[in-house]
């Protein structure tokens, strides 16, 4: 079976399950433990610079990783959808505005004058659909994730956030997929093994 096939019959198993999270009870004890496991491993930083995201229904929330980075004083920058297949990721405080993006996804309003930020990152925090412990990620098929990680020097921790559901055996891969440093979910955090050139995490 092609890499293409298997991804898609991943992809509708990974969205049911996504939904079924969305639709049924369940504590927010668990997307916390995700939250504090993942500030406890990457504490926010005084003049830190963070790619981070609002998450899909069903998803890990991510809104106390956001409080405590602000807080910190950190720099949190958001992504929004600029093209075909084609993220920028703008700066994002306390009360700045919200938009609803193609996807219904909350995307950062842009004051007039203001562009997105291209480099200095110092931690990536990346969304998706299911996940393995080789640092393995499969997304939602558009690529726009894909084509952002692979503009990223290699020094640049890439942290996956997702329930322990999402971790499957193996996600099929294509050569163009760029793995993470490392996944956090409501059990812990797996670090992938290293490569050369990955960072310090």
């Amino acid at each position: 079976m092609l890499v293409l096939e298997r991804k898609e019959i991943l992809r509708r198993e990974s969205r049911i399950r996504l939904r079924e999270r969305a639709e049924s009870v369940h504590p927010s004890e668990s997307g916390d433990r995700a939250q504090e496991h993942f500030l406890r491993e990457f504490p926010p930083l005084a003049g830190r610079i963070a790619a981070l995201y609002c998450p899909l229904a069903g998803e890990v929330p991510t809104g106390r990783i956001r409080n405590a980075y602000l807080a910190a004083g950190a720099s949190l920058c958001y992504p929004r959808v600029t093209g075909k297949g084609t993220l920028a990721f703008y700066p994002h405080r306390e009360g700045d505005g919200w938009e609803t993006g193609p996807y219904g996804i909350p995307e950062p309003s842009v004051p007039a004058g203001v562009g997105p930020r291209v480099s200095g990152w110092d931690i990536v925090i990346v969304p998706g659909l299911a996940f393995d412990r080789r640092g393995n990620r499969l997304g939602h098929g558009f690529g726009y994730y894909d084509r952002f990680l692979g503009g990223l020097p290699e020094g640049v921790p890439r942290v996956g956030l997702a329930w322990a559901a999402q971790l499957v055996p193996g996600v099929p891969v294509d050569p163009w997929d760029v793995p993470l440093h490392a996944l956090v979910t409501e059990e812990g955090v797996i670090r992938i093994v290293k490569t050369p050139g990955s960072p310090e995490i």
